[in-house]
């Protein structure tokens, strides 16, 4: 009886044994499952900040983002010679037929708040710039607007060259500014110093 009592309670607690790990294995798997739900809504919160930053222009610039920078320009002109109280509805009325647009920027001073006298247009493909182009000249406003391909702006370091640190006459300065001759007096009773006559 003592026997057939203690294989009972042996089979009790190894099926409370089994109990409580699938107990466990279960709040783990929920853990789990609450932590793939965490990084599922991070990553959506992040892609949702990336998509922010790249609309308000923020980030460093990275070589990707100059290369998209000059892959946009390529598909932008330049307007200028435009009126000052010309609006972007007369620009895309005039530029709706060369192509789909995608921005007109008219910039302004940030003291007075008037038109610079030009603008910058963004078309959806590049094939749309060579048909603005021919606009050149176009009258708007009763003034001949100029239509360029839009350049790619470089920091200054990248468009001058470096002159190096240098040694000897000059010591890098442009030609205007060099040092040449001997300079003024140097002292002494040379024949060229004759102060009394």
């Amino acid at each position: 009886a003592d026997s057939a009592e203690r294989d009972v309670s042996g089979t009790e607690d190894l099926i409370m044994a089994e109990c409580a790990d699938e107990n466990d294995g279960g709040e783990e798997n929920d853990d789990l499952d609450t932590m793939e739900k965490n990084l599922e809504k991070a990553k959506e919160e992040k892609a949702e900040l990336d998509k922010l930053n790249k609309l308000q222009g923020g980030g460093g610039a990275a070589p990707t983002e100059n290369a998209d920078s000059a892959e946009r320009d390529g598909r932008s002109i330049f307007i200028g010679n435009v009126d000052f109280s010309c609006s972007v509805e007369e620009l895309q009325e005039l530029f709706n037929d060369c192509g789909e647009i995608n921005a007109i920027t008219i910039p302004v001073d940030k003291h007075t708040g008037r038109a610079k006298g030009f603008a910058y247009l963004e078309f959806a493909e590049k094939g749309a710039v060579e048909k603005a182009i021919e606009k050149n000249g176009h009258l708007l406003r009763d003034r001949a607007i100029k239509v360029v391909n839009k350049r790619t702006n470089l920091p200054i370091w990248q468009v001058l060259p470096t002159r190096g640190r240098g040694r000897g006459r000059g010591r890098g300065f442009p030609p205007p500014f060099r040092a040449r001759g001997r300079g003024g007096f140097r002292g002494g009773r040379g024949s060229h110093y004759h102060p009394y006559y």
